[in-house]
């Protein structure tokens, strides 16, 4: 039986070439079979292993190498076998070889390299490696075995990510915002300086711990980042549902804020996962704001509100007070006015009656502006009630233009009404739709000039509802005095309110008595072109709502 070695063998001490003829050594059968099993495996093994691999004897000849190592040296293996470093590489190369081998032969010990190497195509790439001695089974040294493995890439992607890393670290640790970074193990892995300055704690006494705790709590607790990293979301709930939590706009992340004795401040932390290209959680990034600027503002806007609100308390209490006080000299005053222009106590001269009118006139609108505040003190108070009663709405008209009718007719302005023959007897609160009226017409008749007309129309729509609308042919309001209209003591244009007199609180009166009653209250106006307004009011039932219907006639109560 004749066996051919591919690959160097060794038996004992006796080398057997390549295409050694076995039959005539005298070797048993056995050891022939079992040889040639064990070059066969031998064989297969390097054609199938990726990396470069190869053997040397102790003198640095090659015994035998693979396909690989082939490709790169860029020589097939017979002109491999048999040679030495310096036969196929240049010397520098031969040299660096050469000495690697006898590191590993000296030492005993495997050795790992690392270099750039230029392959036979060209192609310069990063080879890695390893030797190791190779012995018999009576432990005789006989060579160096190399395998060497091309790690360009695997570099290519270490600096890469390296380079990520950097990138990552300058952003975070960049950020004018504080925050940190714990991985799926709750080691902190960034700390940055904004961090660094609020905590008071430097990155380096704190990167590679589970501390994240430490700056805000006095005793080892998970921060909201450490709940994170472990998907507690009923713990973040339990711990942080009391400290504004609410989802950030990351998704998975939360937020929420805190005041911390240990450094004394209000913070907004926000806090989200980092995931994997798996959509794994691999760690978390806590951000950190301090609001302890905005909270001391929101305090003193709170304290200046509740202030406010018991400055305007005591105020609406004061007035509602001197309700009395100030109405009954108020009246007096008018009443012994009404007397001497009555010539009731003798008669006036003209200076004397020219006085009177003065006194009456200031009086009247001093009585005006005490009623008027009185009215805001008891809306703002909740003391104002509705006195809903059956009255005549003709009877109602019939008062608010003889009330009206001088101040139109001194104005030059036509005063006009149109009730229609269906509204007669309504229930409703009498007083406060008679102050609704009053106020509306008399601002009418006041920014309308000589010539112009105010006319009233008065309606009831199949919703049940009073409808009201004074149009007069005035000097209009703009749209951005319209948004103000309403606000109480606020005066459109100062010099209009020289000219034409007012307070400022007849048209906030007049909302807060329509809002008051479940109505609304609209306007229709450009300067120039007049206004309209229009109120809707809701009516009551009552049984008693017709009794009185055909008691009232519209046209009587206008004359």
């Amino acid at each position: 039986m004749t066996i051919r070695v591919g690959v160097i063998g060794v038996l004992g001490n006796d080398k057997v070439d390549d295409i050694a003829d076995l039959d005539s050594m005298d070797i048993p059968d056995s050891v022939k079979r079992e040889l040639f099993q064990k070059t066969a495996l031998l064989s297969g093994l390097l054609r199938s292993v990726p990396d470069l691999v190869f053997f040397k004897d102790t003198d640095g000849i090659f015994l035998s190498c693979n396909e690989m190592f082939s490709r790169y040296v860029g020589k097939p293996a017979s002109e491999i076998i048999g040679k030495t470093s310096h036969d196929i590489f240049d010397r520098s190369r031969a040299d660096f070889f050469r000495s690697n081998d006898k590191r590993v032969l000296e030492s005993g010990h495997s050795y790992k390299s690392v270099e750039w190497i230029d392959r036979a195509d060209g192609k310069r790439i990063l080879l890695e490696t390893f030797k190791t001695p190779l012995f018999t089974e009576e432990h005789e040294l006989i060579g160096v075995v190399g395998v060497g493995r091309d790690i360009t890439e695997r570099k290519r992607a270490e600096i890469e990510l390296k380079d990520k890393k950097n990138e990552l670290f300058q952003i975070v640790n960049g950020s004018p915002i504080p925050a940190f970074v714990i991985n799926k193990d709750h080691d902190i892995i960034y700390w940055n300086k904004a961090c660094e300055n609020t905590t008071g704690i430097k990155s380096k006494d704190i990167i590679g711990t589970r501390n994240s705790w430490m700056p805000f709590y006095d005793s080892k607790r998970p921060v909201l980042a450490d709940l994170i990293v472990d998907n507690c979301l009923n713990d973040i709930e339990k711990v942080y549902g009391d400290k504004k939590l609410q989802p950030s706009f990351v998704e998975g992340g939360y937020q929420a804020e805190d005041y911390f004795d240990v450094i004394g401040r209000w913070i907004l932390f926000t806090a989200a996962p980092i995931r994997d290209h798996n959509n794994e959680i691999i760690g978390a990034i806590e951000t950190l704001q301090d609001i302890s600027l905005s909270k001391q503002a929101e305090q003193a806007m709170l304290e200046a509100k509740m202030l406010a609100e018991n400055t305007s308390r005591t105020k609406s209490e004061f007035l509602c007070n001197m309700n009395h006080e100030l109405r009954t000299p108020l009246n007096l005053i008018l009443g012994y006015a009404d007397l001497l222009l009555a010539e009731e106590t003798g008669t006036l001269n003209e200076e004397q009656r020219h006085f009177s009118e003065i006194i009456k006139f200031a009086g009247s609108r001093f009585l005006d502006l005490v009623d008027s505040l009185i009215y805001i003190a008891e809306i703002e108070e909740g003391k104002m009630e509705l006195d809903v009663d059956l009255f005549s709405v003709p009877n109602l008209m019939s008062d608010v233009k003889r009330m009206l009718s001088s101040q139109a007719l001194k104005k030059g302005v036509s005063l006009e009404f149109d009730i229609h023959p269906s509204v007669t007897v309504v229930y409703a609160d009498k007083s406060k739709i008679k102050t609704i009226l009053h106020h509306l017409i008399s601002n009418g008749i006041k920014f309308t000039p000589s010539g112009g007309t105010v006319l009233v129309i008065i309606r009831q729509n199949q919703n049940n509802e009073l409808k009201l609308i004074v149009k007069d042919d005035g000097i209009g309001i703009s749209e951005e005095d319209q948004k103000r209209l309403y606000n109480a003591f606020v005066q459109l244009d100062w010099s209009l309110n020289r000219k034409f007199e007012g307070s400022g609180l007849g048209l906030s009166i007049v909302k807060k008595f329509v809002e008051a009653q479940g109505g609304t209250i609209s306007l229709k106006s450009k300067p120039g072109e007049g206004s309209t307004f229009e109120v809707l009011l809701p009516l009551s039932s009552s049984e008693n709502s017709g009794v009185l219907g055909d008691m009232c006639n519209s046209t009587e109560y206008l004359e």
